[in-house]
Formats: C-alpha cells, structure tokens, sequence
C-alpha cells in the first residue's frame, strides 16, 4: 500500500509541476502523423518530426492542431516553493566581570634571539669562529 501511495504521488508530482505532462498529449502526435500520412503516403516519421519540430512552422489550415502537439507550447506550471523566513538572530553576549588585580607578567630570561642553541642566528665572522 505504501508502495502504490508513493507511486500516486511521484506521478501526481511529475506531472503537476514539471513539463512530463506534455507526455499525455503523445495520443495527439501520432493521430496528427496519421492524418498527414494520409495526405502523403511518403511522409516518414522522421521526416514529420522534422517538419513539426525543427523547420519553420508556418501559418496554415492545421496551424492549431500544430500547436497542441506534445512539447510545441510551454504549458503554466503551477510550482510552489515554500517560502519560510528565519526568525531575526539576536545574539546576547554574556557579560564576563573580572575580578579587579593586578597581573604582573615577569619576563626575566633573555629573549629567545639571543639563546645560544637557537638555530635562526645570523652568521658569525671568520675571525670569530677561529678564536
């Protein structure tokens, strides 16, 4: 039951909002193609697809039959976007009292340039390194 449910409502879907509804127009393409198959017994389906689909169309006695042929007009689709509108952010920020000391920051070792091991130095003289 699920299955079938499911089924209805992609069909119901596909053809309420996308263009697979020109799909149920087919019935009306291939009665057109008998009837211009009657007036001409040379007229290939190819041939009738080119003529309908890709030439010009002209203005002629069966111009509205023409045009209800399957994908020849574009059909109003009913297509509905829920529109939902975020709630406006408000941040809070927290109010962090510190406590009122005073910090001493003691720096009492050299700075790190001047450490002997550091491997950033810039380069000795020759007369330094001899001696």
């Amino acid at each position: 039951m699920k299955k079938a449910t499911a089924i209805l409502l992609l069909f119901v879907y596909l053809f309420g909002s996308t263009e697979a509804s020109q799909l149920l127009k087919f019935p009306l393409l291939v009665e057109h193609f008998k009837q211009h198959k009657q007036e001409n017994t040379q007229l290939t389906l190819a041939s009738f697809l080119k003529m309908h689909y890709v030439d010009e169309q002209p203005f002629d006695n069966d111009y509205q039959q023409d045009m209800q042929l399957p994908f020849k007009t574009v059909d109003i689709i009913c297509m509905t976007l829920p529109t939902v509108i975020p709630a406006p952010v408000t941040l809070f920020a927290p109010v962090i009292e510190l406590p009122e000391e005073d910090y001493f920051i003691l720096n009492d070792g050299p700075p790190p340039y001047r450490l002997p091991d550091n491997v950033f130095q810039p380069p000795k003289s020759v007369s330094a390194q001899l001696s």
